[in-house]
């Protein structure tokens, strides 16, 4: 069986290392808070893109821009000449939802209002639909 990188493009996956130690140096320059929703996403034509995952984590940003651009020149040889930066939310999997509980049982009380509400409606369906909500899960109050 290959090996998953002998099957990608072997500039692509350099590309992706810079990104990543550009993203590791980029962040040590960076507070606690914006230090863990920011990322560098590429470099092209002397624009160097920032990716957060909110625009509350943008202005730190825009602050350290020098610092940034002052970093990357000397410590990784880019000859950038701006920052531009990019809000994309987080993606995040839908949470999961545990099995759904079974509804609570209708009490007398509730059970009697619904029928006296099927038996004043005008409209017949409305009034099955009431009956049979009615007959649900019946279960009488405990004393």
């Amino acid at each position: 069986m290959r090996r998953t990188q002998t099957y990608l493009n072997p500039d692509l996956l350099q590309q992706a290392a810079l990104l990543e130690r550009l993203t590791r140096d980029i962040k040590t320059l960076l507070p606690p808070g914006p230090r863990e929703h920011c990322w560098v996403s590429g470099i092209q034509a002397g624009v160097v893109t920032l990716v957060t995952d909110s625009g509350v984590w943008a202005t730190p940003l825009r602050y350290r821009q020098r610092d940034i651009l002052a970093r990357l020149q000397r410590e990784h040889g880019i000859q950038a000449r701006t920052i531009r930066i990019r809000v994309r939310p987080a993606v995040t999997p839908p949470a999961t939802t545990s099995r759904l509980q079974p509804p609570e049982p209708l009490t007398t009380k509730a059970r009697q209002a619904l029928l006296g509400a099927a038996n004043t409606v005008t409209d017949p369906e409305l009034g099955q639909v009431l009956r049979r909500l009615a007959m649900r899960r019946h279960t009488p109050v405990k004393p």
